[in-house]
């Protein structure tokens, strides 16, 4: 009977069969008989159960956050994460799944030592001076312990929940199954590419169920941050930390969510100073350090005597690259100075594919629009979260996805500019936020970063000039067999050609300074004489001056080419307009 339930492409295991049935079983008592039917219509479910009284009355999206509950962690975590992505599935959803709560109860204090001596070979009663037997705190994937190192030092002790990987990991193979049928047989939810979603989040869950993960996210954080004053950040206790157990320094404060609750704890920080001081700390992770707290709710945030700051909970972390971070400065950079392409022209960039739905020319008018509505604001006013919050409703109304990490990076600034703004409404975030986009312009400008990257890159390039005759020969077989076949659409010839002709002369320039760079750096490296101060070579110092007036010359160069061209582009399509409408 089993088998017969089962479609082709799970596997036939007993634990897998009996879950996926209680899956399609929940899908119909919450009034999603239709999803599963459209996925696999060859199926009726007649074993199905029909919807229960008493759900009629809730909306779809209510509907949906229940069902995650009860089907419980890794539905209840796929749910938080699409809460926070409405670019990927509509408003009012992600708005009720930010309500979603785990309803979890804490494993037996037995099942900890077990797993416990399970890591370390002791149990906690010889590791640890002191340690609680009652849980400070239950959550779905593990839960946290007091306790007291033979030091002195408290610490908390989390642990895995016991049988939390197979739970997880069956679920993630129907979630894939569910996802590629999704896919397979409706082109919305192809759009909106469950598939990459659910390996993105296993990808996520996965390091989130290794507490070496955490671990390591502990340290480099702690390496980057614990030098910025009034910072603290909790040491890490690596001898009793392992891939389950987590144990780092107790953190005794308050928590933001509770100094907002509490006038009287408010009363004991100068929230204006931590104001800057939490925002600064988020700014500087994310442009100079590139690996930032993805999570900072006010529940992970605490406050100590003398406004210090901390950040806890380290198992969601962000990275974003060099080039990321360049779009990113860029498009806020280019918005304060009203370059609508140019900042239209970042922002795909930012997204996984760079397409998008609609015309250009309504993208650019909505970003427009965008930033008519900010750029003339007083600085106390300019709100960046505002600002991302309509950037990513762009996203959404255009369909253009925006990579997972930047996205992280998104909420990351909208949420700690509200927790600045709610302890200083008069908050000047811009004036915050310039000195980093000065910071990154400048590193941008650095000849040795380009050098670096060029030498880094030179290995790669000619192992790819190496199979280019390979790849050449296979392209002219394929030619002479027949089975080459090229496919051409054209679309506005003339901008084409003015595209192809500024992008020749732009490339034969920076092909000319990058000949001049990499001359002078190795005439320098190479100490080739006469020598300015001890044995820095003149010549390679002068390439390297050449280099600099001649990229200032192309970057004027280019900058009034671009602007002529912007200019005659606007001016034929307005003309091509008139001619349409006579």
């Amino acid at each position: 009977m089993l088998k017969l339930i089962m479609p082709n492409g799970l596997s036939r295991d007993y634990r897998t069969i009996r879950r996926f049935i209680k899956i399609m079983e929940t899908m119909g008592a919450y009034g999603f008989r239709d999803l599963a039917e459209n996925v696999y219509p060859n199926h009726r479910f007649s074993w199905m159960k029909r919807s229960p009284g008493g759900t009629e009355k809730h909306s779809r999206p209510q509907k949906l956050r229940l069902m995650f509950e009860e089907l419980g962690p890794t539905f209840v975590k796929l749910g938080q994460i699409l809460s926070t992505r409405p670019d990927l599935i509509s408003k009012p959803y992600a708005d009720e799944l930010t309500r979603l709560t785990e309803h979890v109860a804490p494993f037996p204090v037995e099942q900890v030592e077990a797993i416990i001596v399970e890591e370390f070979g002791k149990p906690p009663q010889e590791l640890f001076a002191e340690f609680s037997s009652r849980p400070m705190a239950a959550a779905s994937i593990g839960q946290v312990h007091a306790a007291k190192l033979k030091d002195g030092m408290e610490v908390v002790v989390k642990v895995r929940r016991p049988g939390i990987v197979e739970t997880i990991n069956t679920d993630l193979e129907i979630m894939r199954f569910i996802a590629g049928k999704m896919e397979e047989y409706s082109e919305s939810f192809e759009r909106m590419e469950p598939t990459r979603i659910v390996s993105e989040f296993a990808y996520s869950l996965s390091r989130e169920l290794n507490y070496r993960a955490e671990a390591a996210n502990l340290l480099l954080f702690h390496k980057n941050m614990s030098g910025t004053s009034n910072m603290k950040v909790p040491a890490l206790v690596q001898e009793l930390s392992g891939e389950k157990v987590l144990t780092m320094e107790r953190i005794h404060g308050d928590s933001v969510t509770t100094v907002l609750a509490d006038p009287e704890k408010a009363a004991r920080y100068d929230l204006k100073f931590l104001a800057e001081v939490g925002v600064n700390s988020m700014l500087s992770q994310i442009f100079e350090y590139g690996f930032f707290h993805a999570d900072p709710h006010p529940g992970n945030i605490f406050l100590l005597k003398g406004n210090i700051l901390v950040f806890i909970d380290f198992g969601m972390m962000g990275r974003v690259s060099i080039a990321e971070r360049h779009d990113f400065v860029k498009v806020i950079d280019y918005m304060l100075r009203g370059e609508i392409s140019l900042m239209t022209d970042c922002a795909l960039r930012m997204t996984i594919s760079g397409q998008f739905a609609g015309s250009r020319d309504d993208l650019e008018r909505d970003v427009s629009d965008l930033v008519d509505e900010n750029i003339n604001l007083p600085l106390d006013k300019i709100s960046v979260a505002h600002i991302l919050e309509q950037l990513l409703q762009l996203f959404e109304k255009y369909h253009m996805a925006l990579k997972p990490n930047l996205y992280m990076m998104f909420k990351a600034l909208i949420t700690i500019e509200h927790i600045g703004r709610s302890f200083n409404p008069q908050l000047k975030i811009v004036e915050m936020v310039r000195p980093f986009i000065q910071q990154m312009k400048l590193r941008g400008m650095d000849p040795r970063g380009h050098i670096r990257r060029f030498l880094d890159n030179f290995g790669d390039n000619l192992t790819a000039l190496e199979s280019l005759p390979l790849s050449l020969r296979n392209v002219v077989s394929k030619f002479e067999a027949g089975q080459l076949t090229l496919r051409v659409e054209h679309h506005r010839l003339n901008d084409i050609e003015e595209t192809l002709y500024v992008t020749g002369e732009r490339l034969s320039r920076s092909l000319l300074v990058a000949a001049l760079l990499v001359g002078s750096a190795l005439i320098v490296v190479a100490k080739i004489p006469p020598y300015w101060g001890e044995n820095t070579s003149v010549i390679g110092m002068f390439g390297f001056l050449i280099s600099g007036g001649l990229s200032l010359v192309i970057l004027i160069a280019d900058h009034r080419q671009r602007r002529s061209f912007l200019r005659d582009r606007v001016k034929r399509r307005r003309e091509e307009e008139m001619k349409l409408h006579k």
